[in-house]
Parts: C-alpha cells; structure tokens; sequence
C-alpha cells in the first residue's frame, strides 16, 4: 500500500497562514499587507492579528483568509499562542483562559486552530503535547527566527510524533513589517481550487509542504520503502522516531534531487526534510505507518 499526502502533479497554491497588520502590532494596513502579498505572487494569506480580527479585506488577485491569533500563560505549561484560522470574531483580550478554552472557541466558530512558535513561547516538548485540538504546529516562524534566532521548532514536532501525537507542520511569516520578517516562511497547498473551503480540506488532509525555499513534488512510502523528488538539494533527510533515518548528499554531482530510505519497521512515522545549498528548508508532513 503506498502511504502518501501529496498528489504528484497536482497544483499547489503558495499562502502564508500567520500575518500582522496595523489592526494590532503590524506596521502595515491591512490592504498593504495583502497587496505585498499578491505583488510576491503569493495565491493566499490569512490575517491573523492579536485578539481582534482585520474589517473584511478583499483583494481580486489574492485570497484572503480571516483569522486571529490568541495567547496566554498556563500556570503548567507556560506561555503559548493559537491562532484561529477562518474564524471573523473575537471577545476582549484575556477573555479566554488556557489553551483549551481557545481551541474549543476556534472550533465553535468553525475555524481551524494552529499553535504557534513553541520555540519561541519557551513551550517544551511535553507542554506542547498537552495542547488538544490543534491540528497543526508551526514548525518554522520567520519573524521568530529574524529576532531571535528561535523560529524553527521541528524538535518540538518530533518528540511528539514519536509519542503518538498527530500534527501537521507549518512553515509561516508571522509577520510584523520591522525586520525582514516576510517572505521567509509558506505553505504549498494542494487543494483543488482556490477558495476557503478547498483549502480548509486540503489543509486538514495534510495535503501540503512547509517552505522557505526548496520544494516538494512527491514524498511516499510503498512497502516499506520511501522515496522523494524534490528541487535541487544539497541535503535530502528522511526523520523517523528517535534515532531512526536517513541523511543523502550529492554524489558526483552538485545537487540530489531525488532518494530513497527503507524504513525500520519500529518507526511509526517518516518525515521528509530537504535542505539547499543556501540552507533553506522544506517540510514534509509526517507520513503515518501505523
């Protein structure tokens, strides 16, 4: 049986699902933020500013998705962020409290809840799997990294896919508009046409990669054997759990653009990370074995 997210072939649409504007701590409107946007060739953004969502934007060359970012501190688990994806409303500032009362807000009014830069928040591994109803984290945020070099929390997502914990990753901007905080980050969705609910199903089904360069044309495994073809590459990695996998390099050439793993049959998921010669990065969504 061949396990497999991605579509080979199919069309991905390039978006960026976390993004500040002057409604909150962002230094552009709402309209600019869109426009850049659309200018860079982005398919989509999501809003997402702090406890308050953007007046309804519209943009005829670029999808935008409403959102909000929610955040708190737990008495256990510390500080933490959430951000609701298509959801329009938002109570006071501080008027939920914990990260399940959040979620559970997201969910009532029909949006998708992604946590964001654990790296960042200072969550542990185990803080982080003490989170229900996420179906995503992100696993690279690029205002976090530009900061404070602290934007990539893909030890957070391994530890919790060995223990069992579905998550997708997300590679975003969060961006703000003071340092180079835009651009760095996106997701390639494979939804089959560009809208909110096409998106919204193909984001659920893992139907996508995280980015901030290289990309992914098709990551499976079949019978026990992964494989990749991906753009050039100076490093395709193949992470299973704990000590499990595979790192390839070129061999006689300057870039590898295509590998295989077989896969031990103790790992219970396989993920896929490609690194290029300028050291960007591509995720992969975890592949379930079991």
């Amino acid at each position: 049986m061949v396990i497999r997210t991605l579509r080979p072939g199919s069309r991905c649409y390039r978006g960026n699902l976390h993004t500040h504007t002057t409604v909150s701590d962002g230094r552009k409107p709402p309209d600019e933020a869109v426009r850049w946007y659309r200018e860079q060739g982005y398919d989509f953004v999501a809003l997402t500013d702090h406890w308050k969502p953007a007046a309804n934007v519209h943009d005829d060359g670029i999808l935008v998705v409403p959102g909000v970012e929610f955040d708190g501190v737990d008495p256990e688990l510390g500080s933490y962020h959430i951000v609701g994806l298509d959801i329009t409303t938002s109570p006071e500032r501080g008027a939920l409290v914990g990260p399940d009362t959040i979620v559970s807000y997201i969910a009532d009014q029909g949006g998708l809840a992604v946590l964001c830069h654990p790296y960042w928040c200072g969550m542990t591994s185990w803080a982080v799997g003490r989170v229900e109803g996420v179906f995503a984290l992100e696993v690279f945020n690029s205002t976090c990294e530009v900061h404070i070099a602290k934007g990539l929390s893909s030890v957070h997502w391994d530890d919790n896919l060995a223990a069992g914990k579905r998550l997708w990753g997300l590679a975003v901007d969060d961006t703000h508009w003071g340092r180079h905080d835009y651009g760095g980050g996106w997701v390639m969705v494979q939804a089959d046409e560009l809208s909110i609910p096409a998106l919204r199903e193909a984001l659920l089904a893992g139907r996508f990669y995280a980015s901030t360069g290289p990309d992914i044309f098709d990551f499976a495994v079949d019978g026990g054997r992964a494989y990749a073809h991906t753009s050039d590459a100076a490093r395709i990695s193949f992470l299973c759990d704990a000590h499990r996998g595979s790192c390839l390099y070129p061999e006689g050439g300057a870039v590898i653009t295509e590998g295989e793993y077989t896969v031990p049959e103790e790992a219970t998921y396989v993920r896929l990370e490609v690194t290029d010669s300028q050291g960007r990065k591509a995720w992969s969504n975890p592949l379930y074995l079991r």
